[in-house]
């Protein structure tokens, strides 16, 4: 029957003005969508606008109440209604950052979640990591060049937020996480989501594990004894204590070890174009060993121990360094001297063993060995 009246309609001359009437119905269809979309995106860039002159008069009010504050004997309620300014202002900055980023890629149709395609990124990740040299002077570690397929690097990098993201105390020394992030542009949290829960967790720890295997158990040994030494060395481990990080001009951190139940940190490095290699992780080699009795950082030098710089790793593009936490020191450095737009982003993280179960092997409350 659908066969017979199409012929009759063709044959007629009416299905061909269907058509013509049903595209043309289609094509001011796609003019309206199109036009309500221009006006949903004016819209939206109004408010944005609106939001941007609400953080200017936000900010020139925050500024003249810090100049009233010297004058002011009542600091106390005054420091108060500065510190409310300052978190609004921060939140809207926040939301506009977040709006307009959205938007900009739902307009462009930015998207890279195959960059983030598990199967390619293990293959490329055990490989870079499995064929780094290991080096021994002056601790255990390696050097990951190309940690990640090219495209996978460019992901991440574009997901890194604007430094209002991170935390406000300290602008020499910021960090981010993604458990600490309220709101932010989709493409922030897919990145630290694929950072934190897969790329780190199921692909590096595994193979650097691996790397590390013999000196893992020579280090709980060292630290344990051979009687608890083999036993603590089997216990499965995991990743703790990741962070994003932001350094900038005036960061220092002298020669160190980390907390007692690291077994080795990791640092990923997020050089953009344009960077320069310098002020990388440092290396140290310690003048004497060590009485270490320790809960937290660790620093040598406060036991008169030398600690005598050994080199520096540069800060490459899609690169990572991880090392053994005994043997010898690291630190960081950027000089105050350093160009005033001068920024390092990394994301640091710990492996360690799984509290509960060190604890109970070593003898020592959960206490006395976290992070």
């Amino acid at each position: 029957m659908a066969g017979f009246l199409q012929r009759l309609l063709t044959r007629s001359g009416i299905l061909p003005v269907l058509r013509t009437h049903w595209r043309a119905d289609q094509s001011a269809a796609a003019r309206k969508l199109e036009a309500h979309v221009d006006k949903r995106f004016a819209a939206i860039t109004q408010h944005l606008d609106r939001l941007e002159a609400q953080h200017v008069d936000l900010k020139a009010l925050t500024d003249h109440l810090r100049s009233l504050e010297s004058l002011s004997k009542s600091v106390g309620p005054l420091a108060g209604a500065i510190d409310r300014i300052g978190k609004i202002d921060r939140e809207v900055r926040v939301l506009h950052a977040t709006l307009a980023q959205d938007i900009a890629d739902r307009r462009t149709g930015s998207s890279r979640s195959d960059a983030f395609e598990f199967d390619r990124v293990v293959a490329y990740v055990n490989r870079a990591i499995g064929t780094a040299p290991l080096e021994t002077d002056p601790s255990v570690h390696i050097v990951v060049d190309n940690l990640t397929p090219p495209e996978t690097y460019d992901a991440m990098i574009d997901g890194i937020p604007l430094p209002i993201f991170f935390g406000q105390r300290d602008p020499i020394k910021q960090n981010l996480k993604l458990t600490s992030l309220d709101i932010a542009p989709e493409r922030t949290l897919s990145m630290l989501a694929f950072l934190e829960n897969v790329l780190i967790p199921r692909m590096m720890v595994p193979a650097l594990l691996l790397k590390f295997q013999p000196h893992i158990r020579d280090f709980y040994v060292r630290e344990f004894g051979p009687k608890r030494g083999p036993a603590l060395a089997a216990l499965p481990h995991a990743a703790t204590g990741g962070r994003l990080m932001l350094r900038r001009p005036g960061y220092h951190l002298d020669p160190h070890l980390d907390p007692k139940r690291v077994v080795f940190t990791c640092l990923l490095y997020f050089a953009r174009r344009g960077d320069s290699e310098a002020f990388g992780t440092s290396f140290y080699r310690m003048s004497g060993t060590p009485k270490i009795d320790r809960t937290s950082t660790f620093y040598p030098e406060g036991q008169g121990i030398r600690c005598d710089l050994v080199k520096t790793v540069p800060f490459k593009p899609n690169s990572a360094v991880a090392f053994l936490n005994w043997g010898g020191a690291h630190g960081a450095d950027i000089p105050k001297s350093a160009t005033a737009e001068t920024e390092r982003y990394a994301y640091q993280f710990y492996v360690s063993p799984e509290p509960e179960a060190l604890a109970a092997l070593a003898g020592e409350p959960v206490s006395a060995l976290a992070e």
